[in-house]
This record gives C-alpha cells, sequence and structure tokens, in this order.
C-alpha cells in the first residue's frame, strides 16, 4: 500500500511552473494535490468498526439490520472494490520510474527546442545584419555569399539576355 512516507517528499512547484510555461495556470492543479495530500495525512491511523449495537439502540434493530445488510453486500462486496485503488511497493516503483523516463524525455525535448530557437535567432541576426548593410555590399560579394544569383547571372549572359530584363 502506498504509505504516508509517500507524501514527506512534496511536488517542487516553482520548477513545474518554470517548465510548463508561464501560460499555463497550475494553480488548480496544486490545490487539488495539496488537498489530497492534506487529506491522507488528516486521515485516521487506524479504522475503527461501526458499534451496531449502539446504534440498535437509537435507531431500532430492523433499521440497522437493513442498513448493516446493504453495508455489507451492497458497499463492500461490490461498490468499494470498484471505486478503490491501492498500489502495493511494486507500482509505485513502475510508477516513479516511467514518470521519471518522462521527465527526461521531456527534457532532451526542450533542450532540443531551446537549441533550435537558439539556432533560429543566430540566423535572423544574421539576416538583420545583412538587410541593414546590403548598400554597403559590392557585386563580388554577393556573387561570393549567394552562389545561385552568380549562377543565374552567368546563365542569362551566356544565353544572351538583355542586362534589365526581368523574367
Amino acid at each position: 500500500m502506498i504509505s504516508r512516507r509517500v507524501l514527506a517528499r512534496s511536488a517542487n512547484w516553482e520548477y513545474l511552473s518554470s517548465t510548463i510555461g508561464k501560460d499555463v495556470n497550475i494553480t488548480s492543479f496544486r490545490e487539488a494535490c495539496e488537498k489530497m495530500e492534506s487529506d491522507i495525512v488528516d486521515s485516521p491511523k487506524k479504522v475503527t468498526g461501526i458499534d451496531y449495537k449502539a446504534w440498535e439502540a437509537k435507531v431500532g434493530k430492523e433499521a440497522v439490520a437493513a442498513i448493516k445488510d446493504d453495508f455489507e453486500n451492497v458497499w463492500l462486496k461490490v461498490k468499494k472494490p470498484e471505486t478503490t485503488m491501492t498500489f502495493d511497493e511494486g507500482d509505485v516503483a513502475s510508477l516513479r520510474a516511467d514518470a521519471k523516463s518522462l521527465v527526461e524525455d521531456c527534457q532532451k525535448m526542450e533542450d532540443w527546442h531551446r537549441l533550435r530557437v537558439r539556432e533560429l535567432e543566430i540566423e535572423i541576426g544574421k539576416l538583420q545584419y545583412e538587410l541593414d548593410n546590403l548598400d554597403d555590399l559590392h557585386v563580388d560579394d554577393m556573387m561570393k555569399r549567394y552562389p545561385h544569383i552568380a549562377e543565374r547571372v552567368d546563365a542569362q549572359i551566356e544565353e544572351g539576355v538583355p542586362p534589365g530584363y526581368k523574367e
């Protein structure tokens, strides 16, 4: 079973919110998790049984018998197993391993995207520099920097296309 020891380590909410992004509001998720954690911690350490004899004195044997029958046969045997989830230590270890793997994969993806964004920023900077200094370029510099233009110009010269001709 999952124990209260698991709750000793709470989530690192600052790290989680910084990695998810500023556009995502995790406040309600955090509040729900903290509520569940506090409910587990505040839950009774030992479950006490129902004192049917005391209730019989208050409401009568027939009412207690009907409630007891319903409780034992419907709730304990049918509905409780359907709605209850229990974890053994193996399940907890497996879930932790899966979560760790997921976090590692997300970290790799984030690192790749950050690197790609940095590459694009560098390319944008180069293009902006070229745009700002376009008037200072000589024809030879343009031909070296943009070889596809040089090939096109050479091809047009060979074909005898007059200067200033636009396709």
